[in-house]
């Protein structure tokens, strides 16, 4: 059975019932699966340093500045941050003030976010694949690996990949329509939004998608369908109201954004890589689906209703590699046609079983995947000296692994393979909240200063040195800037004075503070990656 989209036709999954009853159950559903990954215990273990910390920091100063001026000229330790346009953290900032300044409410934009994308996709899915379908493409989506850590991370990513991904889903959804279609506004408003949050990337990972999508059309869309003119000065309109009053207050923040735009493309590029990088981070980003997902994604690009999504999947990573700076967060967006591409086949896969030369890419999951949770119990103990996870913590964690393990080296002994995309489903749904639980906070100890300004706080006031050590998260819990420096001499004349002053640094450099103060130097906090030091003594002695 097929449904009718726009002239394309879909292949209607298995069990996907329309009507609007079992949709909106289906969503309600899928939404609440989707919040309890993305909002459970989100303030639980403190920001980790460096990136998460600083944005959230960047947020927090913007939320407590006066005055139209600091709206547009975001700050990091009361200095100028040139980095990023203001767009996310404007979003931030309005977190704090609903749910207060604190680690929860930092990464509820992208929590929201991720969510919001989840059912975006199920929409789009549902009247092409049915209820199952879409339940599939948002399941597959909300459980890979990238989805789930960036939708808890106060990072910008997951906020730029929903201006792209709205943007792509209301283009391919326009051109699904019949002609003569109306000229479409949204995808222009989201990579309008979009370079508010991130800059032109968002022009580029939505425009790039829907051109290849406008040519491979039969028939094209006219020139005035694309509404181009209305369009491209709407989201002009948009992007002016950032940047144009930037220029006015400050014009070496705009010529900042634009250099490290630009940047990007030259040998001098931060977080340069090779052409190879996103071959590689893609299929990381989507476990534990990447092998499930290849049959799937064969078939569609063979499909010209489903060639779209293929070619979006694939336009990201290629549009990405053109720059010399390439980080893995960034392609993001490329999970959602995957997601759409693959969900609705593995929904279909468990109903009805896996289709004619599925059967060995399902045995290679099922065995790799029980040898990743086999190998992820038996790391515990090796792992514990240097993120040490409470005992029931990693022996619940064990006992979930080994028993989903079990699970599929018992599907795959009785060649019941149609069940092995339900297990993988139940092992990440059942994982994921015990990690959030027990190892997060464990790492985050590691990764994060707030240990170390709450016994600076509960000291009293005093003068706070990050010696060659950038320390967002210590500025977000101080709530006050720190003086980072690298020179020694400051440090050991601060140290020499009566009155008193903390030293943070990292392991790089124990070695170096201890020999430069002496028995100036108190050690009050240590880990593997920081310490504290003072000029006195702590309470304790």
């Amino acid at each position: 059975m097929a449904v009718h989209a726009g002239g394309t036709y879909y292949p209607r999954e298995a069990g996907g019932k329309g009507g609007r009853r079992p949709a909106l159950a289906g969503g309600m559903l899928l939404a609440l699966i989707a919040s309890g990954l993305f909002f459970a215990d989100l303030g639980r273990y403190p920001l980790w340093d460096p990136d998460e910390a600083r944005h959230a920091e960047v947020a927090r100063e913007l939320a407590e500045a006066r005055g139209v001026r600091r709206l547009f000229l975001p700050t990091l330790g009361l200095e100028p941050y040139r980095e990023k346009p203001a767009g996310f953290y404007w979003l931030v900032a309005l977190a704090y003030r609903l749910g207060g300044v604190n680690a929860g409410s930092a990464r509820s934009v992208s929590a929201g976010a991720a969510l919001l994308l989840v059912l975006a996709v199920y929409a789009y899915a549902v009247p092409r694949t049915g209820v199952t379908g879409g339940i599939g493409a948002g399941l597959v989506l909300a459980t890979s690996a990238g989805w789930l850590a960036l939708a808890r991370a106060s990072i910008l990513d997951m906020t730029l990949t929903a201006c792209v991904g709205t943007g792509v889903l209301a283009g391919l959804a326009w051109l699904d329509r019949p002609p003569p279609r109306r000229a479409p506004l949204a995808p222009y408003v989201a990579a309008a939004l979009g370079t508010l949050v991130k800059g032109p990337v968002a022009t580029v990972l939505v425009a790039g998608p829907l051109a290849l999508a406008v040519m491979t059309r039969r028939p094209r869309p006219s020139r005035a369908e694309l509404g181009l003119g209305r369009g491209l000065v709407v989201a002009a309109a948009i992007i002016a109201s950032l940047y144009a009053p930037l220029a006015l207050f400050d014009a070496s923040y705009l010529w900042a954004f634009i250099g490290t735009n630009l940047r990007r493309f030259g040998p001098m590029s931060p977080h340069a890589a090779p052409v190879y990088y996103y071959v590689v981070w893609l299929p990381l980003l989507l476990l534990p689906w990447t092998v499930l997902a290849v049959p799937a994604v064969v078939r569609a690009a063979r499909d010209p209703a489903r060639r779209p999504l293929v070619l979006w999947a694939a336009a990201v990573p290629t549009l990405l590699t053109l720059a010399e700076g390439k980080v893995a967060t960034y392609a993001l967006s490329a999970l959602l046609p995957l997601a759409l591409i693959a969900g609705p086949e593995l929904a279909r896969a468990v109903r009805t079983g896996p289709r004619d030369g599925d059967d060995l890419a399902f045995r290679i999951a099922g065995w790799l995947g029980a040898l990743a949770l086999v190998a992820g119990a038996a790391a515990g103990p090796f792992l514990a000296p240097a993120y040490p996870v409470p005992g029931r913590g990693r022996a619940l964690l064990a006992l979930v692994a080994l028993g989903w393990a079990g699970g599929l080296v018992y599907l795959l002994r009785r060649r019941r393979l149609r069940a092995i995309p339900a297990v993988v489903l139940g092992a990440t749904l059942t994982l994921y909240p015990v990690a959030v639980r027990f190892v997060a906070p464990a790492v985050s100890a590691l990764h994060s200063d707030r240990e170390v300004a709450r016994l600076i706080l509960e000291a009293g006031p005093a003068p706070v040195v990050a010696f060659a050590a950038r320390a967002p998260s210590l500025m977000f819990y101080l709530r006050s800037p720190v003086i980072e420096t690298e020179d020694a001499a400051l440090v050991r004349s601060l140290f020499e004075d009566e009155a008193p002053v903390f030293l943070v640094t990292g392991h790089l450099h124990f070695d170096e503070v201890e020999k430069l103060l002496g028995t100036r130097a108190y050690r009050w906090h240590a880990t593997a990656r920081r310490r504290l030091y003072a000029n006195r003594p702590p309470p304790d002695g």
